[in-house]
């Protein structure tokens, strides 16, 4: 079974956008709908003297938010099961945003398998 995992930081972003509670809420939510992932509980969204920290839990995956609102700054992560479309996610969270400055990366996770046996390649030379 393999992950795909997508992310973002994400810059340019007006304060009001990162600071709603609410409106992260839906926006988890949203994104989460747009990779073709369940919820497993509620959006939960932290706010503190270092930003807000935000997280939709998902059958088979999540969304995540960290951000400044102050800078305009986020940091977005969607991960999910190789049936799910977290790209998506991704692209609904950018969009919503509105961030003026992007910079994408994503991962394929899957099983960690042990190194080859040194021993076995020598014997193979």
């Amino acid at each position: 079974m393999t992950f795909e995992h997508v992310f973002a930081d994400l810059g340019g972003i007006p304060t009001g956008r990162l600071a709603d509670p609410q409106a992260l809420s839906g926006l988890l939510l949203s994104a989460a709908n747009a990779a073709g992932m369940n919820a497993a509980g509620p959006p939960t969204v932290l706010t503190g003297p270092q930003g807000v920290a935000a997280v939709l839990v998902c059958h088979g995956g999540h969304v995540a938010l960290h951000a400044v609102p102050a800078a305009g700054l986020c940091f977005a992560d969607v991960a999910g099961i190789a049936a799910a479309h977290p790209q998506r996610g991704l692209d609904v969270i950018i969009k919503r945003l509105g961030a003026r400055q992007v910079r994408t990366d994503a991962r394929r996770r899957g099983p960690v398998l042990p190194p080859p046996n040194p021993i076995r390649s020598e014997e193979a030379s």
